[in-house]
């Protein structure tokens, strides 16, 4: 059984799925290990910061059994709509016709509840890893000793941090996206001018100046695997294919001195 941490979809030039890349779980996972270690000390509190290694180890478990592949709803709307303009007005349709306005998207939603047994701390970190929010933050430190309640916060801003920063690069690298919105995240990433492949980080929170993630992908190239294109088929073939081509892209985040 794959495990997946984020899916991407393409499209040929008729806007219908051509091709679909998948970056495993432990990889989404390991990168933002890689991050959270080379955070300069000063982020951390000595007491919680094993806890918190463990928490990013662990935030997104739940993706193992949360995967759903899924159409946009108001674009399915949309292809029934043409699909009644297309009959009024006498033209045929094709088998497969209407593919091109389907929008695929994929969710891992509820994730986040699937927390691993053990320390309640954990477990609140990585239940919270969505919802850096006031009422959150004190649902959760209501739980917690003096001190555990002091660094709460912080150890959570951290983990939803190296998760953010991770995700936005994947996005700029894998999809090419110039902007990539994140939710609270005071960090911003753009791409060196001069070289590809290299990214800048401000304000620069590590220890050191540069430091190097990988993103692995699967690929499945939807010709060779003759499915019909409904989210039942594509969540099995993501699931259960083995053979499957490979991809790495590395990536360098360097401190900019211009």
């Amino acid at each position: 059984m794959n495990h997946w941490g984020r899916i991407f979809f393409f499209y040929d030039e008729n806007k219908t799925l051509s091709m679909i890349k998948a970056q495993t779980l432990e990889n989404h996972v390991g990168n933002c290990s890689i991050l959270l270690n080379s955070f300069s000390d000063e982020y951390f509190h000595p007491e919680t910061r094993e806890k918190l290694k463990k928490a990013v180890l662990l935030h997104d478990e739940g993706k193992k059994e949360t995967l759903r592949i899924l159409v946009e709803e108001e674009n399915i709307e949309n292809s029934k709509e043409n699909s009644k303009k297309n009959k009024k007005n006498g033209e045929k349709n094709k088998e497969g016709k209407g593919q091109e306005e389907k929008k695929w998207i994929y969710s891992f939603a509820g994730h986040r509840f699937h927390v691993p047994p053990g320390d309640p701390y954990i477990s609140s970190l990585v239940r919270s890893h969505h919802e850096f929010s006031v009422e959150q933050i004190n649902r959760e430190k209501a739980n917690f000793r003096t001190l555990e309640k002091q660094t709460f916060s912080d150890d959570l801003y951290l983990l939803c941090t190296v998760d953010q920063i991770e995700a936005e690069l994947a996005v700029k690298t894998i999809e090419k996206k110039e902007e990539s919105s994140r939710t609270f995240m005071e960090f911003i990433t753009y791409k060196s001018q001069d070289t590809p492949l290299v990214y800048h980080i401000e304000p620069w929170p590590f220890s050191l100046d540069s430091l190097k993630i990988i993103f692995d992908l699967k690929c499945f190239p939807l010709s060779q695997y003759k499915i019909p294109k409904d989210p039942k088929n594509i969540e099995k073939m993501l699931k259960e294919s083995k053979e499957v081509e490979q991809e790495s892209l590395i990536i360098t985040i360097r401190k900019d001195t211009k």
